[in-house]
């Protein structure tokens, strides 16, 4: 076996810290330019870090269970509790068995009636904006696929409590990544108030969340939402059900999860079909099977606009990147991976390798035409991971993304202003660095 290459800037692991946390893209790609399709980074600790689908292969697939969750993703466990995205191992499974009937083909049908419901009014809102000057798309789309996420999971809360959910699971989230991307900023927070003010709200929201779930239990209603389908859920091996804290921690990953990467995804797909007149006309040939928004039915004959979907998806991976952490001591593709080696799986750099696609920075649908994609090898294109622990919900994501596409595309051009760029920002997601400003005409 053969060590991992290593990649550094400067005498000592800070200056890659610095140069990481100021870039992370670009930091990434000049580690790829130099040490090939793998290589290892000292920061505040020490990660393996690769964009070889033979490793993504191994990690998700192959060996997932000599693989545990990494560190970055359990920062979130405060918010998220014990839920899909954090839990491992039979716990994990368990949950999965109980959460999966909510995404199945049928159940999908009865949610798409409450998207389009939603997305109609959002179409009616945004009319106020045409003509006028540039707004922020990515913040609308937060908007609505907040929307749609609380309605499909929670049903008729009333506003005031989806403000409040949507509200402190983005500042606890905002909270959290500092702590992990700034650890130089942790004293400050402990004496500034920060650290208080976190326990405070975190404390609030889940006596909300708490609240709704006791109180939908002692009502004996049974609507159409997630929330029921979590409330009403029982293992088949053993006739369990969850109790309120595993619905809690479900729930809240449904939405934390879900909404942002969406939203995410549909505001790059839009900056970038602001310079494409070709696919833009293309989609709108589709959509005239529709009105105002699809029907489920008709959503399924629109190929081309799930092409662009996912095209948007490989450029610009919401989920850009995934960690894991080696349990045991193994070798993957000729690589000695030590036990409690970090693995980080950029995504990003995946879906823009050069090896793996052809002029992987240009955004074309034909790299998701049928023929396209069954030539293609299966770990190339990752945007919702892969193996048992696939993204849950990428079907119900896709769905959306394609309904709020077309819907949007067909009413409205969006257009951007001259001189006005925009810079990726990662976070947990594939972020903007100053919004995504767009003009509605």
């Amino acid at each position: 076996m053969r060590p991992v290459p290593e990649f550094k800037i400067g005498p000592v692991p800070l200056f890659s810290a610095i140069r990481f946390a100021r870039n992370p893209l670009r930091f990434l790609r000049q580690g790829f330019d130099e040490c090939g399709h793998t290589f290892r980074i000292r920061l505040f600790r020490e990660f393996i870090v690769t964009r070889d689908p033979a490793f993504f292969r191994h990690v998700l697939q192959l060996h997932h269970k000599n693989f545990k969750k990494g560190n970055s993703v359990k920062m979130l466990r405060p918010v998220l509790g014990n839920g899909l995205v954090i839990s491992d191992g039979d716990f994990w499974l368990r949950q999965r068995r109980l959460v999966q009937p909510a995404f199945h083909r049928e159940r999908l049908q009865e949610l798409f009636v409450t998207m389009g419901g939603l997305t109609a009014a959002f179409l009616d809102e945004l009319e106020a904006f045409r003509g006028k000057n540039a707004i922020d798309v990515d913040a609308k789309m937060m908007g609505i696929t907040s929307d749609i996420a609380l309605k499909t999971l929670f049903g008729n809360m009333n506003t005031e409590d989806k403000e409040q959910i949507y509200r402190q699971v983005n500042r606890t989230q905002t909270y959290l990544v500092t702590r992990v991307r700034k650890p130089y900023r942790r004293p400050i927070m402990a004496i500034n108030g920060e650290d208080r003010r976190f326990k405070s709200d975190l404390a609030y929201f889940n006596s909300l969340v708490y609240d709704f779930i006791r109180k939908r239990r002692l009502s004996g209603e049974k609507p159409n939402d997630l929330l029921q389908l979590l409330l009403d859920s029982r293992d088949e091996e053993t006739g369990e059900q969850m109790n309120d804290e595993q619905i809690r921690d479900e729930a809240i990953t449904m939405f934390a999860a879900g909404h942002e990467t969406s939203a995410t995804g549909l505001s790059w797909l839009l900056w970038e079909l602001s310079t494409q007149p070709e696919i833009v006309a293309h989609i709108r040939q589709e959509s005239r099977i529709f009105e105002t928004v699809p029907g489920f039915e008709q959503l399924m004959q629109m190929p081309y606009t799930r092409q662009v979907v996912e095209e948007g998806l490989r450029l610009y991976p919401p989920a850009w990147t995934m960690t894991r952490e080696s349990t045991v001591d193994q070798e993957i593709e000729g690589y000695d991976i030590p036990r409690g080696s970090s693995v980080f799986m950029s995504i990003f750099e995946l879906h823009r390798n050069p090896d793996l696609w052809d002029n992987p920075a240009t955004f074309n649908p034909g790299n998701f035409q049928a023929e396209a994609v069954r030539n293609r090898a299966k770990f190339n294109y990752l945007p919702f991971g892969a193996g048992p622990r696939i993204c849950i919900g990428q079907q119900f994501a896709l769905m959306e993304m394609q309904l709020l596409l077309a819907a949007l595309v067909k009413r409205f051009d969006f257009v951007r202003e001259q001189g006005y760029s925009v810079g990726m920002h990662p976070q947990i997601v594939l972020k903007s660095t100053n919004g995504i400003k767009l003009r509605l005409l």
